[in-house]
């Protein structure tokens, strides 16, 4: 069976505004793959690049990122990251993909980067360039809006506990918190202090944002992995105590 060549494709999502980038090549053993919203801003001397995957097959792990025109590594990750049956991201905050070239970046340009899996292969992708309104959304998360935080200071201290059970085609991740409400119609408004949401992550990945005490996790590949949650302030800063960060850490073992 041929490869199956992508033209880029910009999709309108009309309820958030947001765009979706489809791009690049992709091998028949990955055709379960769908790589979404892969973009670069600027980060120190280069450009961070984040993508989402959304795995409609087996679990597998992100072993490799190359490039013909730049010099890409995985940022974050110092062993193959885990790809879960569902979706999951690199993200600012998270694993993410650096990028460094001897000539500078343009708006608008697509940077070919090739995604190795230890399973489906490779996945060659096209990374949009592009540097962001300073007050938009996208240049908070490209300032890696998961280092900022908000030290509660004298006031109630929150805490979070994490828990995770094997259930059909997954796991459930139970989460527990005290002085803290999460509040999925308070995102990206104001911070009002003891409430906000979580951001949950795996072995590097994100898997996205919480808003209740539980989340449910997709199908895993073999090996030990790092499940970790924090709470954010409605506007993204991660709570701390003291410059310590609200999180909870679990191993999840996978046979």
């Amino acid at each position: 069976m041929p490869e199956m060549k992508a033209a880029f494709l910009l999709v309108a999502v009309a309820a958030t505004g947001a765009a979706l980038w489809f791009s690049g090549v992709f091998s028949p053993a990955a055709r379960h793959l769908l790589i979404t919203e892969s973009t670069a801003s600027p980060m120190g001397n280069g450009a961070a690049a984040v993508l989402t995957i959304d795995n409609q097959g087996a679990p597998d792990q992100l072993v490799a990122v190359s490039s013909p025109t730049a010099t890409v590594m995985l940022h974050g990750a110092e062993a193959g990251l885990p790809i879960q049956t569902g979706t999951s991201s690199l993200a600012t905050d998270a694993a993410h993909i650096m990028i460094r070239s001897d000539t500078p970046f343009e708006d608008g340009a697509l940077i070919p980067v090739t995604l190795t899996f230890a399973n489906a292969g490779d996945t060659s992708v096209n990374i949009r360039y592009a540097t962001p309104n300073p007050d938009s959304m996208a240049a908070h998360s490209a300032m890696g809006h998961g280092t900022m935080q908000h030290d509660v200071g004298d006031g109630p201290q929150p805490t979070v506990s994490l828990s995770v059970e094997r259930v059909e085609n997954g796991w459930l991740a139970q989460i527990e918190t005290t002085n803290f409400t999460f509040s999925e119609a308070m995102q990206d408004g104001d911070h009002v202090d003891g409430t906000g949401h979580g951001h949950i992550y795996l072995g590097g990945m994100k898997l996205g944002r919480v808003f209740t005490n539980s989340y449910s996790i997709g199908a895993l590949p073999s090996g030990q992995h790092i499940l970790r949650v924090s709470l954010n302030t409605n506007d993204h800063r991660a709570y701390a105590v003291d410059g310590t960060p609200v999180e909870a850490e679990t191993i999840i073992t996978v046979d």
